[in-house]
């Protein structure tokens, strides 16, 4: 049996792009700013809420250089399904599934809800190194508890308040940014860092995506890794502890 899309399924018209060099990491344009990208073109496409994307991460994406974003629906409906490409110099860089649900926004039932948790109050202001990763620039953080980048400690977690500074990424773009925004968790336990780009970048999203500059909690660890790849689970909270996003996210480890 052959699947093929639905013709009456709806195609948006190309999103151009241009990142800035602030936005790079270790090896290119933040992976989490293009998986934004690809689920505001889904949005757009669809005047529907994402509610899961699942990302690969194919290539670098150089700054200052066109990007091309498209999205086409694979179904349309009350649960939609959109394929989103970004593709630079003609080569395909990233592709998302972006699930999406007309339903109404209604309030997150957590089966197991978590008590509590650390406020603002309790972060302590912590700067990345620009010369490594230049989109520190764009990010405020407060870290939470003893681990810290770099520091060989005995966990690879690192947790934190979160936000994007400035006001020009749309909500759907800076959730992107926030799944991705912290060091891989591996960095916790090392003292040297390294490079480990992500390649597949999977989350849930639990509502509408908090406003453009809103402090979110970041909690992240490595949940597995071997000689090639490692995996790091990341759970999002706003200010009042509800629940904004679950992800999973591979990183290859180029250094073995």
């Amino acid at each position: 049996m052959t699947l093929t899309t639905d013709p009456a399924a709806p195609v948006a018209e190309p999103r151009r792009l241009v990142f800035d060099p602030t936005w790079r990491t270790f090896t290119g344009t933040q992976g989490g700013l293009l998986v934004g990208h690809l689920l505001s073109a889904a949005a757009e496409l669809t005047g529907t809420a994402p509610r899961a994307v699942t990302a690969h991460l194919l290539g670098g994406v150089a700054p200052e250089v066109d990007a091309v974003v498209t999205a086409a629906a694979d179904r349309a409906g009350r649960t939609g399904s959109v394929r989103g490409e970004l593709r630079q110099g003609g080569v395909l860089r990233a592709v998302a599934q972006v699930l999406t649900s007309a339903g109404s926004a209604a309030p997150v039932a957590e089966q197991y809800p978590r008590a509590g948790g650390p406020g603002l109050e309790d972060g302590e202001p912590f700067e990345l190194p620009r010369d490594y990763v230049p989109i520190a620039e764009h990010l405020e953080i407060r870290a939470l508890g003893a681990s810290r980048p770099m520091g060989g400690g005995d966990e690879p977690r690192l947790h934190a308040w979160v936000r994007v500074r400035g006001g020009e990424l749309s909500p759907l773009v800076q959730l992107g940014v926030l799944l991705d925004a912290l060091p891989p968790s591996l960095f916790a336990v090392r003292t040297v860092p390294a490079p480990m780009p992500t390649v597949e970048l999977t989350a849930h999203l639990a509502g509408p995506p908090p406003p453009t500059g809103a402090w979110v909690r970041v909690d992240q660890r490595t949940v597995w890794a071997d000689a090639d790849i490692a995996v790091d689970d990341v759970e999002l909270r706003g200010l009042d502890g509800s629940l904004v996003a679950r992800g999973r996210q591979t990183r290859r480890l180029l250094a073995g």
